[in-house]
């Protein structure tokens, strides 16, 4: 899942391509996480808020997107676990040109080359004494350091050369210094914030090579200027943000100038060689108990839940100590009433990541999901937890609440590769551009609709007519369903997914791939979630061949089966409005009787059970079937003057 985050339509993003990548990712334009909730009352009363004791510890590993107001003033920053790569324990936080709802700086239009961004402001922190084990007064001798990592780009969009992340102490209360023009007399100097260190922007792969492929470097900033021993000192991280110089303000990207910062401490007695921690801890999400799917239809699963569930995890488990530790790691999977079922991998033990890097006990890393893990009795929806635990001795490490993980496994009645949060968008560029994503079916099951995360962009930029489609193959290319023209539309909310019913609702099996077609050569901005992979089913057409992606991630596109997410009703089998008789059909020609107003000009089409339209034309009471096999149909009557659409069912059993 993970800022801020929609995209924006790069009006000229053509010039810096070459004229052959038809396909883009795109940064986004606002974030999704925020974008909806009010941001937490920012603190500005200093003296009402209880100042936080040493040490000061923060490694962002909680579900966000705003950070923890007991240690921070602000909600500039946004708390993830999908922006940062390797980060030291699961959850960071990422700094962009993105504010506390989601959107670009309203500042940013107007200082293009460079302009403050985002802040992550500490609570007052007790400087001038620490309590524990005795109390004691602080004073520069006692080696205060303030440490963290930080990392440029992750998976958003690097930071440029004049951009930057800075660390600011705030220089409190005022005082005086010397008058550099009267030396006889002094200046008072009120409040202001001070910088103490500074990086400048780079790509990812500079950083790496910069720092020995190491994706996180470690900075440890000594406190001795005694201004800072004091009951409310405050320390904070910004960045500054710019946009490419020469675009118009279209081609704003909010998440440009990715900074990721992981793992804060702040206490005494340090020296900056100490760089290990007490901490056994989760590196990374936890999954989806399913090999592809993020989310699927229950009777879809119950089918055969074999093909659908994975047989191993894939934990990252690290130890940030300079120690070898013994510890126990297990999981849970709970139901809605709170029943479990668990998996013990016993102890084992971890050596230092420095040393050997993740967890690699097979038990631990890659555990088995247990047999027959779920029920399998027919249900409309479910939904279980995955709990994933490890602890190291009876009490546990210095840092818990890296300690669990955990996924909410839904079953509803749709498909999902994705997580829900895109960290891009994704276009195709060209005329009649085509996009689609497979999905494979357990069973035969009614299409209702199909749900797209279109990204907002800078001035409704992404509002473009398409058309939904369907498609049975690709190659030979076999349609089962097109839309009329549709417009892009944007859901409020954090779940920004927009729903676009089947009108008729169509009847599919096995294989089918779920997409769209554009109209003309702008193309649409669609959610791509880089945190799952679902790059072997999506395929794209902008010069007459299907091929498929050359990015990993899965496109936020989920079909939707059955009626629970839908607000009209289909109206099958309605004998009082429309009858077709002789059903099952033994000749060549059936009679229908249906009363409607033939000055609304009626058509009459049919469809297979696979949804494919097979007879189309002018309503005639008596119509002529012969060109269709034995089997089961459709018959819809779209009565185009009152709006109104009846469908029903015969059999040609000859």
């Amino acid at each position: 899942m993970t800022k801020k985050y929609i995209s924006i339509v790069f009006l000229f993003l053509a010039f810096s391509i070459t004229l052959h990548a038809q396909e883009l990712l795109l940064p986004l334009e606002v974030n999704p996480a925020k974008t909806g909730q009010i941001a937490k009352t920012e603190t500005t009363e200093k003296e009402n808020v209880a100042p936080v004791h040493l040490p000061f510890v923060e490694d962002f590993s909680y579900p966000g997107p705003y950070p923890d107001p007991a240690l921070w003033v602000d909600s500039f920053a946004y708390i993830n676990p999908g922006f940062a790569l390797h980060p030291k324990t699961i959850g960071s936080a990422t700094f962009d040109a993105l504010n506390q709802y989601g959107e670009i700086y309203e500042h940013a239009s107007s200082n293009l080359f460079q302009f403050s961004a985002d802040k992550l402001t500490s609570q007052p922190i007790r400087l001038d004494s620490v309590f524990e084990p005795v109390p004691m007064a602080l004073n520069p001798a006692d080696s205060i350091i303030l440490s963290f990592y930080f990392q440029p780009q992750g998976r958003g969009s690097a930071p440029r050369d004049r951009d930057s992340l800075v660390v600011e102490f705030l220089h409190t209360p005022g005082y005086y210094i010397e008058d550099p023009e009267n030396p006889d007399e002094e200046i008072w100097v009120d409040d202001f914030w001070e910088s103490v260190w500074r990086s400048d922007g780079s790509t990812l792969n500079a950083f790496l090579a910069e720092n020995d492929s190491t994706y996180f470097k470690r900075v440890a900033i000594h406190i001795e200027n005694e201004v800072y021993f004091r009951n409310n000192f405050q320390f904070r991280f910004r960045n500054y943000a710019s946009f490419p110089i020469g675009k118009t303000p279209d081609n704003f990207a909010g998440n440009t100038s990715i900074w990721n910062v992981d793992y804060i401490t702040l206490d005494y007695g340090r020296s900056a060689g100490d760089m290990f921690y007490y901490d056994i801890a989760f590196a990374a999400p936890a999954q989806s108990m399913l090999r592809k799917y993020q989310s699927m239809p229950w009777s879809h699963y119950i089918v055969n839940p074999e093909t659908h569930l994975r047989s191993r995890f894939n934990l990252f488990i690290t130890n940030l100590d300079n120690t070898t530790y013994n510890y126990s790691y297990r999981y849970f999977i709970e139901d809605e009433d709170g029943t479990q079922k668990n998996y013990s991998g016993g102890t084992w033990n971890i050596a230092p990541f420095h040393l050997q890097g993740y967890q690699t006990y097979q038990q631990h890393a890659n555990p088995l999901l247990i047999p027959n893990p779920l029920p399998t009795n027919p249900a409309s929806a479910r939904q279980f937890t995955i709990r994933h635990i490890i602890r190291e001795g009876s009490q546990g490490d210095d840092l818990p609440r890296n300690d669990t993980i955990s996924f909410h496994q839904i079953f509803d009645n749709y498909f999902a590769y994705d997580d829900g949060i895109p960290e891009s968008g994704y276009g195709l560029i060209g005329n009649n551009a085509r996009g689609a994503i497979r999905f494979v079916l357990s069973h035969t099951d009614t299409l209702e609709a199909v749900q797209f995360y279109f990204n907002p962009t800078v001035n409704n930029q992404n509002q473009k007519p398409f058309y939904l489609k369907i498609w049975k193959n690709l190659d030979p290319l076999e349609i089962l369903y097109e839309s009329e023209v549709l417009n892009t539309e944007f859901a409020s909310g954090i779940n920004r997914f927009v729903t676009y019913e089947l009108n008729p609702p169509i009847l599919v099996s096995d294989t089918i791939y779920v997409g769209w077609k554009q109209i003309s050569s702008d193309f649409l901005n669609i959610g791509f979630d880089r945190n799952n992979n679902a790059a072997d089913e999506i395929f794209y057409n902008t010069f007459g061949e299907w091929i498929p992606t050359m990015y990993e991630g899965a496109l936020m596109i989920r079909p939707i089966f059955g009626q629970a997410l839908i607000t009209h009703t289909p109206e099958f089998d309605k004998p009082q409005e429309i009858s077709i008789y002789p059903n099952p059909v033994r000749g060549q020609k059936i009679m229908i009787d249906y009363p409607l107003n033939h000055e609304m000009n009626p058509e009459i089409r049919i469809f297979d059970t696979t949804g494919r339209l097979v007879y189309s034309g002018r309503f005639e009471r008596e119509t002529d079937v012969s060109s269709l096999g034995n089997g089961l149909y459709l018959l819809q009557i779209v009565n185009h003057g009152q709006s109104k659409t009846i469908t029903s069912r015969f059999i040609i059993a000859r």
